[in-house]
């Protein structure tokens, strides 16, 4: 790869890509070595370093959290084959591998290719997994399927070649309704399924949030438009993705992301920019709307995915949720479960983004049965989106960014939250832990977030610890509780939850009750003041 050198202010980074996105892995393998040109671009083929020398990651691409049993299946073989046979989900319903050898990877990537699935964009700066409702085809409260339009949009700006080369990683994720279950609000581009009556007819399309993220500078994201007809979603998509691409920042990837070209151009400026391009590609857009519209859907509970502990869609077919445990199951696990797919439901295999499994299409009358095939497994099938369903990122166990191992908490904090003085709020209280600020586990919009980071201490120097804060959701983070040691971290929690169940008022979630009372109770439980 040669580098062309130019004297702008841009990053290394944009120098090694303009000298192209393309590496050979088969090349690399006989090499031996990955040259650090090679190592970046190769983060567009789906591929990271690991927290281990000489060990990678793999991404697999899986468009809205839904894979075919046959690509289960397969994926399954080739973690066995390549991958020590670990996978992992992750909070974007993604697939990862880890433990790949360098000298594997393009066979890896062959062995995914024989059902169609692919690492291609599962990183790198383009447009990453589209992410979905994982109820999205039958939960009662949709206003339209979003599924096949999360394929549609991977496909679409995927296959873009102008797009191959953002500022940074473009991220989009589609909800059916106003419960914003795939977390629109923290995203690049959130679209929310909306519906409203024009003419007496019922018109159904997409509210537009843009410029939301976390990191160590997290935003909020912002109405670009309040009703885009289904027609144009994908040259709205494609013109904010230009957007981005002509207004991000080259030159400090810290400031580069599209929450960053929001938060200091200003939303009116970058819908100009966005109506800009679609008048460019000859998309009339007068159909667009940013007045507010009035939603004459059905009524929309706080949280949809708890309140239904065991979902029967409209079609009047099941959903059996698998909980796995820090994300992270065997390959006969994957493999058993897309077997399961086929037996009771539909064929296909599906995750969320609290790194769970699910089987959609089940006979009601079948579920019982299903149900002893998955604990067989050695998973459970209740407890998803409450208390029990604690999401960590792969932490230090993997990841080179991360402070601290993230499952280790997980493992101190299952056995408090498992009790039965919390059975009452099992659904109200969500937790996250990230180990590190990137939030891949975002720690800022769950009702107790973790955030890893080393606590001074005379005699070792630093011990684990974390930042904890209380009371978030999408539009409104958590506030901070104070910094804990991670042994300290089990005290905490028990603390915030007695105090939980003592001030909470019906059916509050811890999240509405810190928004009631504040934080102040809630840090004299803690600090015993």
């Amino acid at each position: 790869m040669q580098r062309k050198m130019e004297f702008k202010l841009r990053s290394e980074d944009e120098e090694i890509k303009d000298a192209g996105l393309t590496i050979d892995l088969d090349e690399i393998a006989r090499r031996g070595v990955m040259s650090k040109s090679e190592k970046i671009i190769a983060k567009w083929y789906g591929i990271y370093g690991s927290r281990q020398p000489g060990n990678h990651m793999a991404r697999i691409v899986t468009p809205g959290g839904v894979m075919t049993s046959s690509q289960a299946r397969n994926i399954a073989r080739v973690s066995e084959k390549y991958g020590m046979g670990v996978l992992s989900v992750t909070t974007r319903q993604a697939i990862q591998f880890h433990w790949l050898k360098l000298g594997s990877l393009a066979d890896m990537i062959r062995g995914l290719s024989e059902e169609g699935s692919s690492t291609m964009h599962g990183c790198g700066d383009v447009t990453r997994q589209v992410a979905a409702c994982p109820l999205a085809e039958t939960c009662p409260y949709r206003r339209l399927d979003v599924r096949p339009w999360a394929a549609r949009l991977q496909k679409y700006l995927g296959d873009a070649e102008d797009l191959d080369n953002l500022p940074r990683k473009f991220k989009i994720t589609l909800s059916g309704c106003a419960g914003g279950c795939a977390q629109p609000y923290i995203n690049c581009l959130g679209l929310i399924a909306v519906q409203k009556t024009r003419e007496g007819q019922t018109v159904r399309g997409f509210q537009a949030i843009v410029g939301g993220g976390m990191g160590w500078d997290p935003y909020v994201g912002q109405e670009l438009f309040s009703f885009i007809p289904e027609d144009k979603i994908l040259s709205v998509a494609r013109a904010v993705a230009l957007t981005f691409r002509d207004h991000g920042d080259r030159f400090n990837r810290a400031t580069s992301r599209l929450k960053v070209v929001v938060a200091l151009n200003g939303i009116e400026q970058v819908r100009a920019w966005v109506l800009e391009n679609l008048a460019a590609e000859g998309v009339d857009t007068r159909t667009l709307e940013t007045a507010p519209i009035e939603e004459t859907g059905p009524a929309i509970p706080d949280r949809p995915l708890a309140h239904m502990k065991h979902p029967v869609g409209t079609d009047g077919k099941a959903v059996v949720r698998v909980l796995v445990p820090k994300g992270e199951l065997a390959h006969h696990q994957l493999r058993r479960l897309a077997e399961l797919s086929e037996i009771f439901g539909d064929q296909k295999v599906y995750t969320n983004n609290r790194q769970n499994f699910e089987i959609h299409g089940v006979e009601p009358e079948k579920v019982k049965t299903l149900e002893a095939e998955v604990h067989h497994l050695g998973f459970a099938t209740d407890g998803f989106f409450g208390i029990r369903d604690i999401v960590p990122c792969v932490g230090t166990t993997y990841c080179p960014k991360a402070v601290t191992e993230t499952r280790a908490l997980f493992d101190l904090l299952f056995p408090l939250v498992s009790q039965e003085k919390f059975k009452k709020v099992e659904n109200k209280v969500q937790i996250n832990i990230t180990g590190c600020p990137n939030s891949c586990s975002p720690y800022r919009i769950v009702d107790i977030g973790f955030r890893g980071l080393r606590i001074r201490n005379e005699e070792q120097g630093s011990v684990e610890g974390y930042e904890v804060l209380l009371g978030g959701d999408q539009r409104a983070f958590g506030k901070k509780l104070g910094e804990f040691k991670k042994d300290d971290c089990v005290q905490v929690v028990e603390s915030i939850l007695d105090a939980f169940l003592k001030l909470r008022n019906d059916e509050e979630t811890l999240t509405q009750t810190v928004t009631r009372v504040g934080l102040e109770p809630f840090s004299q439980a803690v600090y015993q003041e």
